[in-house]
C-alpha cells in the first residue's frame, strides 16, 4: 500500500484596507511619535496573502511587488521576530499579491501584517492570547491594532490603542483617487501644522456612525495632515475639489495620504467623476464600507 504524501498546511487569506474618516494630532509626544485620535474604516478594497507551512527553517517571501521584497517587508520582520522568539521548528512561505497601492494612506502594510500574526498564530499553534497579539503588533506599527479588531473604531495613543469600537456604517459610491504618489508617513507628519482639537467634528462623526447617518459621516470629515501635505502636494488639493464639485457628498484625504476619496449619492455620479479622472492615468478603485466586516 502506497504511503500518502502529507498534505501541507495552507491558508489564504483576505487583507483590507482602511479609510481614515477622522484624524486629529493632538501634540508631539516625548517618544517623537504624535498623540492622535483617529476613526478608521474597513473598506471592501483588500490584498490576498497566502501561508503554506514547510518543514524547511526558513521564513520566504513572495511579492508582486518589488519594494516590498523580504528584509523590507513588515510581514516578513513579524514572521521572523515570532519564529526566533517562540522557537518555532517550522518554516512557512508567504505569497502576497497586493492590490493596495503602497505607502497610499490605506494602512495596506499594517493590514498585511494583521493578518500575518494572526495565521502564523493558527499554523505555528503559538497559542498566544489576543491580548499578547496587541502587544506584539504595537512593536511594529501604529494601527496594525486596529486591523486585529476589523471593525470601524476610534483609535487613541499613537494610533496603537483600540479605544472605542462603532458599528461600520453602510456606505457604497466611495471613489479612491492616488496620483501615484507615494508619502511615507514620517514625511506627512513632519509637514503637520497643529490646529485646535476638533472635538464637536468628532463627536458629530461618531454620533453619525452609530446611526448610520452618511450625510452626519460626510459633513465632519477631517484629516489634520492634510493641510501640510496639500502644501507639498497642491494637486491632492485639486483632487479632493473636483470631487466635491462632481457631486460627492464628502471628500478627504485618507491618512497621510496619498489616496484621496470621495463619497458619492449614487453610482451614477461616481462613474461620472471616475469617467473624469481617468484621463489623467491616475489609480483609480470603487470601494464601499460594509456594516459587517468579513
Amino acid at each position: 500500500m502506497q504511503k500518502r504524501k502529507r498534505e501541507k498546511v495552507k491558508v489564504t487569506q483576505s487583507s483590507r484596507a482602511k479609510l481614515n474618516l477622522f484624524l486629529d494630532i493632538l501634540h508631539k509626544r516625548d517618544d517623537g511619535f504624535h498623540e492622535v485620535e483617529t476613526i478608521i474604516v474597513p473598506i471592501s478594497l483588500a490584498d490576498n496573502l497566502i501561508f503554506r507551512l514547510t518543514d524547511k527553517s526558513q521564513v520566504k517571501i513572495f511579492c508582486t511587488s518589488d519594494t516590498l521584497q523580504e528584509s523590507e517587508n513588515i510581514i516578513y520582520k513579524i514572521a521572523c521576530f515570532l519564529k526566533n522568539t517562540y522557537n518555532v521548528k517550522h518554516g512557512v512561505e508567504i505569497k502576497l499579491k497586493k492590490n493596495i497601492p503602497f505607502a497610499a494612506g490605506l494602512g495596506g502594510g499594517s493590514s498585511n501584517a494583521a493578518v500575518t500574526i494572526q495565521v502564523l498564530n493558527s499554523i505555528w499553534k503559538l497559542d498566544l492570547s489576543m491580548a499578547d497579539i496587541h502587544k506584539t503588533v504595537s512593536l511594529f506599527g501604529s494601527d496594525i491594532n486596529f486591523f486585529l479588531e476589523n471593525s470601524t473604531a476610534l483609535l487613541k495613543g499613537r494610533g496603537e490603542i483600540v479605544h472605542e469600537i462603532f458599528p461600520s456604517p453602510h456606505i457604497e459610491n466611495i471613489l479612491l483617487i492616488n496620483p501615484g504618489i507615494e508619502i511615507a508617513s514620517r514625511n506627512a507628519y513632519s509637514w503637520l501644522v497643529i490646529d485646535e482639537p476638533h472635538e464637536k467634528m468628532r463627536s458629530a462623526m461618531i454620533t453619525g456612525l452609530n446611526n448610520n447617518d452618511v450625510e452626519a459621516i460626510c459633513k465632519n470629515l477631517h484629516n489634520g495632515l492634510e493641510q501640510g501635505v496639500f502644501a507639498h502636494y497642491p494637486i491632492l488639493q485639486k483632487i479632493k475639489a473636483k470631487l466635491l464639485e462632481l457631486g460627492a457628498m464628502g471628500s478627504l484625504m485618507s491618512g497621510s495620504g496619498a489616496t484621496v476619496f470621495g463619497i458619492f449619492p449614487s453610482r451614477e455620479k461616481l462613474l461620472n467623476a471616475k469617467k473624469y479622472f481617468k484621463k489623467y492615468k491616475y489609480w483609480l478603485f470603487e470601494t464601499k464600507i460594509e456594516q459587517k466586516a468579513n
